[in-house]
């Protein structure tokens, strides 16, 4: 980062110096006998079903034409200087070589090494003047921070601060890595938040994670910014995105890095062709194994309403399915009327460690979806999302019904064991 007091340091002042121009017309930097090259990788915006942007890529050789990773690349730095020198040599590199179709407006993806951000303004100013040397707008830019390694909060705020205040957007990078908090995402706003591929991998092996993936995006959107899923390699790793809500993604599946800023929609179409069917197939799928339940709850309400059976009935024949846990009755505050009745064998608490919460008697849940839909909504079922049960401690769907019984509004509550669905 640079600031109006940079003090100017000689080994990290020019680092364009070192960039050299190919035969092929494109460019490379050399830095401790390693030759600098760019690669693009396509980041795609579901909604607009195109190609938004590339993120630059590191690809160094050594004499003999190997390939040398990022991290051994900038392990050959010998201190602080060095290790700025190359950062900013790195992306002078990328800018100089990225030629998207000028009426794309795709932005460029650059990755800025944490030890920059924060020591790098005592290198002397860099990034503004390379920008306009290369007449490179920037807000085509999007700066990737890995906040996860900068400890010093007033430093990484300065940073987000600085790369804005040139017209960057800025993204954090590798979240829910590491050390990564919700915190962070609070104090500086970031326009985009990159998921790590350690969160894609989990939610393909975990039904708790993938769950819980929507509203993890959700919250990000709250926060006022765009989520981008990176690392997706396969079919259902990008269905997973879709199904979360995910804005941007990014990954092997879609295309690969290459030299040239290129990519193509043909993944997505066959995508969105898929998540269509995989769509309505788990619809047909929820509300198959839904049927018996909302049927037989709607008909146990009605003729509780009407008196013709007990509370006890009316348990006794939802009692008959087997995913039935618990079944409650509150009036229009939302206040329990009595205990929940459990249906035969079930334990107030299924693990034990929860008893404190088992019993319901008295509670109020006036601020549950599933009492706030049933009031907006009556003589409607409503079926819940799946949620942690705080009475029976395990994943579980309610179905709601606001129904007039003597005259007096009710809503009757039906919890299912939803922990294998």
């Amino acid at each position: 980062m640079n600031g109006p007091h940079a003090i100017p340091r000689p080994a990290a002042a020019a680092p364009e110096d070192a960039v050299l121009r190919l035969a092929d017309g494109r460019y490379a930097g050399q830095f401790r006998g390693l030759t600098l090259h760019s690669a693009f990788q396509p980041i795609f915006s579901l909604a607009h079903r195109r190609v938004v942007g590339y993120e630059a890529l590191l690809r160094a050789r050594d004499g003999e034409d190997g390939a040398v990773s990022p991290f051994a690349a900038f392990a050959l730095a010998r201190d602080e200087a060095e290790t700025v020198h190359l950062d900013r040599l790195c992306r002078g590199v990328h800018v100089h070589n990225f030629a998207a179709p000028a009426d794309s407006g795709a932005w460029l993806f650059l990755n800025v090494s944490p030890q920059v951000v924060v020591h790098g303004r005592a290198y002397g100013a860099f990034f503004e003047a390379m920008l306009k040397r290369r007449a490179f707008p920037p807000q085509r830019l999007v700066v990737e921070i890995l906040e996860e390694e900068i400890r010093d909060e007033a430093m990484l705020a300065d940073a987000v601060a600085y790369y804005r205040g040139l017209g960057c957007l800025v993204a954090i990078d590798d979240f829910g890595a590491g050390h990564s908090n919700f915190d962070r995402i609070w104090r500086i706003a970031p326009d985009i938040v990159k998921l790590d591929r350690a969160m894609t991998v989990q939610a393909a092996e975990s039904a708790r994670v993938r769950r819980v993936m929507p509203n993890l995006v959700g919250l990000l959107h709250q926060s006022g910014s765009l989520v981008l899923m990176e690392g997706v390699e396969t079919e259902e790793e990008a269905l997973i995105g879709m199904e979360a809500g995910i804005d941007l993604m990014q990954g092997y599946y879609f295309g690969r890095p290459a030299p040239c800023p290129c990519g193509n929609g043909e993944a997505l179409e066959a995508l969105e062709r898929r998540f269509a069917h995989y769509s309505h197939s788990e619809r047909d799928r929820h509300r198959d194994q839904l049927a018996p339940y909302v049927e037989t709850f709607l008909r146990a309400a009605g003729r509780l309403a009407k008196k013709e059976i007990t509370w006890e009935g009316a348990c006794a024949a939802l009692f008959t399915l087997p995913q039935t846990t618990r079944l409650f009755i509150l009036d229009d505050a939302g206040r329990q009327w009595g205990d929940s009745v459990l249906a035969p064998g079930r334990q107030p608490a299924e693990d034990a460690r929860f008893t404190p919460l088992a019993d319901g008697g008295g509670a109020v849940w006036s601020r549950r979806r599933y009492f706030i839909e049933a009031l907006e909504r009556p003589g409607e079922i409503q079926v819940s999302r799946p949620y942690l049960s705080i009475t029976g401690a395990g994943m579980c769907v309610t179905l709601s019904l606001l129904f007039q019984q003597g005259g007096e509004s009710r809503v009757f509550c039906c919890d299912l064991d939803w922990r294998n669905s």
